[in-house]
């Protein structure tokens, strides 16, 4: 995953070594600047349920919400019909 990650470092222009991300800041940069297919990777990666659970966490139980509010509206529609 570390290649996939500097391949993309544009997504995290601001941090310098882009294989300490944690998993939360990984799936916020794809949902706010990726595309599909790297969502797809994630997913593979990852699984569903725990992108669910970091969207959760993400946008319901943090103050401060970082996604936009189309990214929003995408996968939270993706991910209550295909997530359970």
């Amino acid at each position: 995953m570390d290649e996939w990650l500097k391949e993309r470092k544009g997504y995290w222009w601001w941090v310098q070594d882009v294989t300490q991300l944690d998993k939360e800041a990984i799936l916020e940069g794809i949902m706010n600047y990726g595309t599909w297919n790297d969502f797809l990777y994630l997913k593979k990666q990852w699984g569903l349920p725990i992108i669910k659970e970091l969207f959760y966490y993400m946008t319901v139980e943090k103050k401060r919400v970082n996604l936009r509010k189309e990214p929003i509206a995408l996968y939270t529609n993706y991910l209550t019909k295909y997530a359970d």
